[in-house]
């Protein structure tokens, strides 16, 4: 999709479909088609998936302008616009945690509802579990794996078996191709200046949603990690404390790691079918 003058990749699954799901990765996702197809797919069964690619992720343009909240969101927004778009859930992880609540309180006219895949919320920094900021600690995690590609020690790893490269849903049959693929961008293009600014402004869009809640129009499904909320005993509370609509929201915490799309993919889409078809 053309978007701003640049070309914004997407993929869409189960177009047949009534209710539409839009899919929004965490930051620095080499290739979030890549890394949502297994989901997608299984969603796809009974909803119409969009998964968006933003300007410096997988195969979309890289366009060098301030990755603020507001830019972002304003430019996924035109990108669902343009593909017809008008009613829709959002289903985000990790940072667009904070990109859709941004988001449902600019159009909440057009959300139908958020799902968050153990997603950003306000205030999280406010107590912070490590003696380092983790805003800190994701840039210098990001600066070393940068520093590991260029000094080509992945590629190295990854000769002949692709999946030492990438971070993905091991139980998915990947094709080589899409695991070749899924290698190239995770290598050569993660991190690009794109990504990185946009880690550069996280804070600030932090406080730029401090005190925002999701409208009491709109139902919102929290998959929380169980994980992160042994490691901050405010977790769970912070993904109760957004939410106004009452009658169908929900916070579940489910036994896992960050990336609950991949361990506990089954229980993600079983619940959510659940919740939409309610």
């Amino acid at each position: 999709m053309e978007v701003n003058g640049h070309n914004m990749t997407v993929d869409i699954k189960g177009e047949d479909n009534e209710t539409t799901i839009i899919l929004l990765p965490s930051w620095g996702s080499p290739s979030p088609i890549l890394e949502f197809l297994p989901l997608a797919e299984e969603l796809s069964e009974d909803f119409w998936v969009i998964t968006i690619e933003p300007f410096g992720y997988g195969l979309s343009d890289k366009v060098g302008t301030e990755r603020e909240i507001s830019v972002i969101v304003e430019e996924l927004h035109e990108c669902t616009q343009k593909l017809g778009c008008d009613q829709y859930y959002l289903m985000a992880h990790s940072l667009s945690g904070l990109y859709s609540l941004y988001w449902a309180n600019a159009y909440p006219q057009e959300v139908q509802g958020v799902i968050g895949i153990d997603p950003s919320v306000p205030k999280q920094s406010d107590v912070e579990p490590l003696p380092i900021k983790m805003v800190t600690l994701n840039k210098l995690s990001a600066y070393f794996q940068k520093t590991v590609s260029v000094l080509g020690i992945t590629r190295i790893l990854s000769i002949g078996n692709p999946e030492n490269a990438i971070y993905a849903d091991s139980s998915y049959p990947y094709s080589e191709r899409e695991l070749d693929v899924f290698r190239i961008l995770s290598m050569d293009f993660a991190y690009n200046k794109d990504i990185m600014n946009e880690l550069n402004h996280m804070e600030d869009s932090l406080e730029s949603v401090r005190d925002m809640k999701f409208p009491e129009t709109i139902p919102v499904l929290q998959f929380v990690s169980g994980d992160n909320c042994e490691l901050l005993e405010t977790w769970e509370t912070l993904h109760r404390e957004v939410i106004t609509e009452t009658d169908k929201s929900e916070v579940l915490r489910l036994d896992g790691g960050h990336y609950l799309h991949f361990g506990k993919k089954q229980e993600v889409v079983e619940k959510v079918k659940e919740w939409l078809q309610e």
